[in-house]
């Protein structure tokens, strides 16, 4: 990638003077990587984050949470007080309520953000795009102070969000939109911002799988289930290894997932911590001192802490000031008023959500062993930030034994492998940089087709679909669908799947038209286009044009070819919805 242009100013191939950006919009945390000039292996993620307490400023990922104040001003992330009421959990706002199952739709903590939208007159669409914004105009300041002004302003930008894998498929529409109000898809000096999406599952699966490349145990036929366990969700992927120098990898099963992230241990330890307290108590304690309780003596502490040795140990937690009674006050330290809480207690907040995720894989195993035909070695590898919970880990392993490996990095590695991941993919996309893992195949995760009225085939066709067409002179056949693409089929990662199509013109037929699904508004010139003449000596111009599907795990690209040329983005549109 290092030809030059023309210009004389010693510039680059213009692929190379691009920024990649990896989004990793999260649940609980939210994260940014990027890369420039194809720098894959120097990839930088971003920190130095707005924070109310200078030792949040440089963690690898931001609270997803925004508070609105009485003006209307808002404040994000770390950024926000700990006694300052916030909305979170808002990202599983963006579903239809039919779409959450019912423990989740009623849960506490989605009824409060809610509550919190209610009284703000804002909706989850909105929280989302105006969360997003700050992620981003924190994001390019960062980039910006790292790369210099002048390399933003004339670099193309990609970027890739990520999403669930379980998610219906109208979300990635509405993500598409929050991005766009978010400003991320503004204009720009160096041209139209590309955005793609890519399964979270996928993009954890390309930052680690990586790291298995010069391991000597890992042959051709091994299997990899990664499990991606998040703060919503927890998303699982399988590959199966071709080669070894270099890794190449196929998709071996469809993925599967739920929503039994560490959100839902964390609301289950909450309700453990409510019921320990007289209800007048709970309802009496300010909100600074129940964030207490949960971050400092549950999320830094009980939750990193608790492991299979420590199951059988007990915590004693301090009554907040305001629970107590005058006379509990006035005593000394050694008798004010705890909260014990059993080891047994704390696994009965763990064990639920664990057991759902032990199911996944084990049905994603299970899966790939039938798939195969036969008894591969596999490797399951936990990403995510629940993924590097100890108890979590020695849980899989003890449900599956040794006859799999169970792997779980150590570090910021598994927490920011889904924004590394949507680098990555991009960049494999593009043919950019060294590559460790190369992914071959993939599993389609739907079915995708396109409505023709080709040729009426007795053969072929119901007599009831016959119709005449006026301008070939020929009977078609109406309302027919091609499919591209066959949910369970494999797919190839980089060739795309093509349909030629003809549409005739009267040369009475307005310029502007619209096909199918896919919108394609542009001026046709129809006098320019070829003529023909149908058997009644009657003249009609034809047009002739391809669609193009390529799959990207999550992300199918449709695009309309004209005479080669491949329509861009401000002329294709999508219409994801299902109805």
């Amino acid at each position: 990638m290092s030809s030059h242009t023309s210009s004389g100013k010693g510039d680059r191939d213009a692929s190379a003077n691009q920024v990649i950006i990896g989004i990793d919009f999260g649940t609980t945390f939210s994260g940014v990587a990027y890369t420039y000039s194809n720098k894959i292996d120097r990839m930088e993620i971003i920190t130095s984050w707005d924070s109310d307490l200078h030792s949040n400023s440089d963690e690898e990922k931001a609270p997803t949470a925004i508070s609105y104040g009485p003006q209307n001003e808002l404040v994000w992330g770390y950024a926000i007080p700990s006694e300052k009421e916030q909305l979170k959990w808002f990202k599983l706002l963006l579903l239809d309520s039919e779409d959450l199952p019912d423990d989740i739709r009623d849960s506490n903590k989605l009824k409060e953000a809610r509550l919190y939208l209610e009284k703000h007159n804002k909706t989850a669409e909105e929280a989302i795009s105006v969360f997003l914004r700050h992620l981003w105009n924190h994001s390019i300041q960062r980039i910006t102070e790292t790369i210099g002004r002048n390399m933003m302003n004339y670099s193309s930008f990609h970027v890739v969000m990520t999403l669930p894998a379980i998610w219906p498929s109208y979300a990635q529409n509405r993500m598409r939109e929050a991005a766009r109000a978010a400003g991320i898809l503004g204009k720009r000096i160096a041209g139209e911002t590309q955005l793609t999406f890519v399964s979270e599952p996928e993009a954890a699966a390309l930052a680690t799988l990586e790291e298995m490349e010069d391991r000597f145990d890992v042959k051709a036929g091994d299997t990899f289930v990664v499990a991606d366990c998040g703060g919503g969700t927890s998303d699982l992927i399988s590959y199966q290894c071709t080669s070894t120098n270099p890794l190449i990898i196929k998709e071996c099963v469809k993925g599967t997932g739920g929503l039994c992230g560490a959100v839902f241990v964390d609301e289950a330890f909450s309700e453990l911590l409510k019921s320990k307290f007289p209800k007048k108590k709970w309802e009496a304690m300010e909100a600074i001192s129940r964030y207490r309780l949960l971050h400092d003596e549950w999320e830094t502490g009980i939750k990193q802490q608790f492991d299979m040795n420590r199951a059988s140990r007990g915590w004693s937690i301090n009554m907040p000031w305001e629970c107590m009674t005058a006379k509990e006050r006035r005593g000394s330290a050694a008798s004010t008023p705890k909260l014990e809480i059993t080891g047994k207690e704390v696994k009965g907040v763990f064990d639920p959500i664990i057991e759902k995720i032990t199911n996944l894989i084990d049905g994603q195993i299970i899966a790939v062993k039938k798939k195969t035909g036969a008894n591969p070695k596999v490797y399951v590898v936990m990403v995510g930030g629940f993924g590097r919970c100890r108890y979590l880990f020695q849980m899989v392993k003890d449900n599956f034994g040794d006859d799999i490996e169970i792997l779980q990095s150590r570090g910021a590695a598994p927490w920011t492998a889904i924004c590394r991941g949507a680098v990555i993919h991009a960049a494999t996309m593009q043919g950019l940089g060294k590559l460790s893992v190369q992914i071959r195949t993939r599993i389609a995760r739907a079915s995708y087709g396109v409505c023709l009225r080709p040729v009426w085939d007795a053969s072929k066709h119901l007599w009831s679909d016959k119709e005449w067409d006026d301008i070939s002179q020929l009977h078609r056949a109406k309302n027919q669908m091609f499919w591209l693409l066959r949910e369970g089929d494999d797919t190839s990662a980089k060739e795309p799947i093509i349909e030629t199509v003809v549409h005739h013109y009267d040369t009475s037929e307005t310029t502007v038209t619209k096909l199918c699904s896919v919108k394609w508004e542009t001026a046709i010139v129809v006098p320019s286009l070829p003529l023909y003449t149908n058997p009644l000596g009657k003249i009609y111009h034809k047009l002739n044009y391809e669609y193009h599907m390529t799959c990207a795990g999550e992300s199918v690209d449709f695009a309309i070819y004209h005479n080669g040329k491949r329509q861009g983005s401000k002329n294709v549109s999508i219409d994801y919805s299902t109805d």
